[in-house]
């Protein structure tokens, strides 16, 4: 699949209902539909992503899994009025890293927060990539306990 982004109309939207029969794979929604903490999702968009080809130098880092690129992608966005496929792909090469990444995972919950999604999930799904920077943060400073040094 070539991502060659500017040819998408960014307007139409692209909601999981209309988008099962529109031929847009479903992974491309999980960053706007599945908390963090249900990761069961993480291989799927692992796989999606790193079977995405481009020659765009940027895009290419970031599918290769460079969260600095794929923070770099979304971070300076202006909040979208509707979303469609521009956005659902920068998201979920951002969502690909944010699953390993405490950095990715905080640019994510900011990104959701400025997205046109219902308040109530819109708010659920920043709190759980927020927590799931946090938790990570924890996790990476944490000293080793005894017996488990490594």
């Amino acid at each position: 699949m070539e991502a060659d982004l500017k040819n998408y109309d960014d307007n139409e939207r692209h909601d999981p209902a209309r988008r099962h029969g529109s031929g847009w794979p479903r992974v491309l929604s999980y960053w706007r539909t599945v908390p963090a903490e249900e990761d069961a999702f993480k291989a799927e968009v692992t796989a999606f992503v790193r079977g995405t080809t481009t020659t765009i130098p940027e895009w290419r880092r970031a599918i290769a899994g460079d969260t600095a690129a794929a923070i770099a992608m979304v971070i300076d966005c202006k909040s979208p009025d509707a979303i469609g496929i521009k956005v659902d792909f920068a998201m979920t090469v951002l969502l690909a890293c944010a699953f390993d990444d405490p950095a990715a995972a905080l640019v994510l919950s900011i990104k959701l927060r400025q997205m046109p999604l219902a308040a109530r999930l819109r708010k659920q799904l920043a709190t759980s990539w927020l927590v799931a920077n946090m938790l990570s943060c924890l996790k990476q400073s944490a000293p080793p306990r005894k017996g488990h040094e490594t």
